[in-house]
């Protein structure tokens, strides 16, 4: 199997070519003679595979150029995908599979000794342990492929892929251009509503998921626009583009009405001088102890319940000045219903807390756990959606452990990040580590209040900036150990 493999790998361009030529040929004649269209349509998927084979980086940059065009399909069965981009990533992931075994020689393990890389694979081995004792492991199993297939093609092909500044650079434009395309969709169908926030979820639909998503991706992919503009700041053509580029994605964020996004708009301003006056540790120090203060003082005495909604006036809100004012009075349905959740959230760890419910199980099991006290007009979940906060969900889940292990990937890519930017003495490579550290801090935010780091076009933003900073991290050795060798 190995030998076939190679051999597969080792054919030249021509020879590919003329294979995938021949066999379309093949499949052309016998549509002319059994009339069937679907013979047609087979000699273009023979030529594209061909290439494929020939050079895999073909698949990816259509791959980037899908992503922010993907759109959720329901089919009967109950399962869901993500198309053109989740059929890629399977074939992404099935391509990387090979690679490794067939060029397992020149495998550079640097990249694997890294502690972000490390801490993410045992978040993923995790995982898979705590999906064995699930609730319900069928649906936990399918929840770690298709972890595995998000990880894999955002998080491990880049140490393929990207050995510079320019590479980076390149595979950002791929993502920027098709992104720019979609908003522009967006906010010309919100302005024939008047950009009105009743309208706000509707004008993103089939391409986005919700105006959450929306604005989700679009304040997480910012810093990178910010970046190219920084790398690009001598071409005035591009940098009037990408000034213009920068602009749309803030209109985009506002009109948007998502209240995480907008203000991670201001968290990610506060991220880079945080960075630039290295006060990541600080910060992390107090983000964990606010944690457990916040979490005491609600538990001690059970002192949660004081904040308990009432049914009747926790309502939805069509103006967004209404929403804004229902959100600090605690009588916002979608604010009130996620602490609901969050209160159901905490009752199943104090009866889990070791490995959890199994992932992907919140929806199927938490109803048992709610209080009335807490219910809102939404609390039978229509959407079939979740906790609405990552790190809880982590914990429900996957157990303390689990989300131990997730806090301590996010706390190594910060500081690890941190130390990169400050170390690294290229300015081009500096920009982009600084857009991926900000983009992490930014998700960070987000995830406070959400959960949809597997949904299509948020996690693998987030996953391609963990893959930079290991990808420059590892340059960046590598740079030292050549200059060490020279002066010897």
């Amino acid at each position: 199997m190995n030998n076939l493999l190679q051999s597969i790998y080792s054919l030249n361009a021509k020879q590919v070519f003329a294979c995938a030529i021949g066999i379309a040929s093949i499949f052309f004649c016998a549509g002319i003679f059994f009339e069937q269209v679907l013979f047609f349509l087979i000699p273009f998927l023979c030529v594209g595979l061909g290439f494929i084979i020939w050079d895999y980086r073909i698949l990816y940059i259509l791959f980037l150029l899908t992503i922010p065009f993907s759109v959720e399909i329901y089919l009967p069965n109950g399962l869901g995908t993500d198309l053109p981009s989740e059929p890629i990533m399977l074939a992404i992931t099935g391509i990387s599979i090979l690679l490794f075994i067939t060029k397992i020689k020149e495998v550079d393990y640097s990249y694997l000794y890294n502690p972000i890389t490390i801490l993410l694979i045992l978040h993923i081995c995790w995982i898979g342990v705590t999906s064995i004792g699930a609730q319900h492991p069928i649906v936990s199993f399918k929840y770690l492929l298709a972890k595995i297939w998000y990880v894999v093609p955002f998080f491990f092909m880049p140490f393929k892929l990207i050995q510079s500044h320019l590479e980076s650079k390149k595979a950002i434009y791929l993502l920027l251009i098709p992104l720019m395309a979609a908003v522009l969709w967006v906010l010309i169908r919100h302005a024939g509503y008047n950009f009105s926030f009743r309208t706000s979820n509707t004008v993103v639909y089939p391409i986005f998921r919700n105006h959450v998503s929306y604005a989700a991706i679009l304040v997480m992919f910012l810093p990178f626009v910010y970046a190219l503009r920084q790398l690009d700041i001598q071409n005035k053509t591009r940098k009037i583009l990408l000034s213009l580029c920068i602009l749309i994605l803030v209109i985009g964020i506002y009109f948007s009405y998502t209240r995480a996004a907008q203000a991670s708009v201001i968290i990610a301003i506060a991220a880079y001088w945080m960075i630039k006056w290295k006060l990541t540790k600080p910060a992390v120090f107090a983000g964990v102890i606010g944690l457990f203060l916040g979490v005491g003082y609600l538990v001690n005495n059970k002192k949660y319940l004081d904040y308990a909604p009432n049914y009747q006036s926790t309502v939805s809100h069509f103006n967004y000045d209404n929403l804004l004012a229902a959100t600090y009075k605690l009588e916002d349905i979608s604010t009130m219903e996620r602490v609901h959740r969050w209160v159901a959230g905490g009752r199943m760890l104090a009866d889990k807390p070791l490995i959890g419910f199994g992932p992907a199980n919140f929806y199927n099991t938490y109803q048992d756990y709610t209080l009335n006290e807490f219910q809102t007009y939404v609390s039978n979940n229509p959407e079939k959606s979740g906790i609405h906060n990552y790190y809880l969900m982590m914990a429900v889940e996957q157990g303390i452990f689990g989300l131990l292990i997730f806090l301590a990937l996010l706390i190594a890519a910060l500081i690890r990040g941190e130390a990169l930017y400050h170390r690294i003495k290229d300015e081009k490579s500096k920009i982009i580590v600084m857009a991926a550290l900000i983009c992490i801090v930014v998700s960070c935010s987000i995830l406070l209040i959400n959960d949809m780091l597997e949904a299509d076009k948020i996690g693998p933003i987030f996953f391609f900036s963990l893959s930079l900073l290991v990808v420059y991290d590892v340059i960046d050795q590598k740079t030292k150990v050549v200059l060490t060798d020279t002066n010897y």
